[in-house]
């Protein structure tokens, strides 16, 4: 890929000053069927929707979206590759014009599965990882032997030089082994590294302390970008540190000058940091439905009836592109509605959790290992098993 990425600088430019007339980006559930049990999905997968778009429609979505200036389509579930016509979906894709991205747990995902993805035209493909331990990896996926094919993957799609991703949702089982994540990437020579907070949405929703586990999750994802900043500027790799947002944050493992950087994807991502509602994505469930963002649970048009650039002009998207309104996500966590600010936006959490009623008896545990807090029902395995959820 060519490192002139001045076009689309302009491009990310003009998404950030809400001008343009689609989304650049769209991250896309093709599937809710699962081969894993993570207890924090976003999604809530488990099995296949009965209103799964079939084949036609998703290609007829992909049509609409190069039509409309959108530039990147990232697959994701569940899992994509359960999907017996996603090699056809890339193919139709890149065929399009769209830089393509898929997400994949990794489970039983064979070398040549990976093959045929780059051969289709596949940019970009990212795995996350728990845990470097496979005892706690395993623990939060429900399949023993996850961490291997995970590792596998990443291996081998760093041996075909499309660009490779990890990826690590924050909680209180990952938190310890972040570092070491940190470390591991670098050394096997992915590309990019993300961090996500984990959002009490999907799976994860539902506890008596969600508004609690929010709140200190986020704190513990900002810990988690400071503690890998410390990290990085040794190997001369810039983290960027958030202070009140907390939106999943790409890294980039390698200087701009490696010969396999993928210079185009770094430059998209890096010009879209910050809240991307409303400016720079959208999320496509199964069925076509359109959600704000993957977190925004949501629904503001479906597919299969309107197009989506009338989609991209909702009235909750033109408020985002017009007023600072933190992270949407946290609205709907916090007052159940997706149309108002986020009430943890630049506010001290401290006062936040304060605020809140107190917890539930026996919710509070002692402090474990390096956990900057008290941890709270939510956050981990354990707690989802307490529940009856894991």
């Amino acid at each position: 890929m060519s490192h002139d990425v001045s076009w689309l600088e302009q491009y990310m430019s003009d998404a950030k000053a809400g001008t343009l007339a689609a989304p650049p980006s769209a991250w896309w559930i093709v599937t809710r069927a699962c081969n894993l049990n993570c207890y924090y999905c976003f999604a809530d997968a488990r099995k296949k929707d009965p209103d799964e778009l079939d084949t036609a429609e998703a290609m007829a979505v992909l049509e609409d979206f190069a039509a409309s200036g959108l530039m990147f389509v990232t697959f994701l579930g569940g899992e994509p590759l359960v999907r017996k016509d996603i090699y056809r979906l890339v193919d139709h894709s890149t065929d399009l014009g769209l830089y393509t991205a898929l997400l994949t747990n990794g489970l039983n995902v064979r070398e040549d599965k990976i093959d045929r993805l780059v051969d289709a035209g596949l940019e970009m493909i990212g795995v996350s990882i728990d845990s470097t331990e496979a005892a706690t990896h395993d623990s939060v996926r429900g399949v023993r032997g996850s961490l291997d094919w995970t590792r596998r993957v990443v291996r081998h799609a760093v041996r075909r030089g499309v660009r490779t991703s990890v990826r690590i949702v924050v909680s209180e089982d990952s938190y310890e082994s972040i570092p070491d994540l940190f470390r591991w990437a670098v050394d096997e020579g992915v590309e990019e590294l993300i961090l996500l907070p984990m959002f009490m949405v999907g799976r994860a929703a539902g506890g008596a302390e969600d508004r609690r586990a929010d709140i200190v999750g986020k704190r513990l994802f900002l810990d988690s970008l400071r503690r890998l900043r410390r990290l990085g500027e040794p190997l001369g790799i810039s983290v960027p540190v958030q202070e009140t947002l907390a939106c999943p944050q790409g890294i980039e493992l390698r200087p701009p000058t490696d010969r396999h950087h993928h210079a185009g994807h770094a430059a998209g991502f890096e010009l879209s940091s910050g809240c991307k509602v409303g400016r720079f994505m959208i999320s496509v469930q199964p069925n076509g439905d359109v959600y704000p963002c993957p977190f925004v649970h949501t629904s503001i048009g479906n597919l299969r009836t309107r197009s989506v650039t009338d989609i991209w002009r909702s009235p909750l998207l033109r408020r985002a592109r017009g007023e600072d309104l933190g992270c949407l996500a946290r609205s709907m966590i916090h007052t159940g509605r997706a149309d108002v600010a986020d009430p943890t936006y630049r506010a001290d959490a401290a006062r936040l959790l304060a605020e809140l009623p107190a917890p539930a008896e026996g919710g509070d545990r002692p402090a474990a290992g390096d956990l900057p807090f008290v941890p709270v029902d939510g956050l981990s395995l354990a707690s989802h098993r307490a529940r009856g959820e894991g």
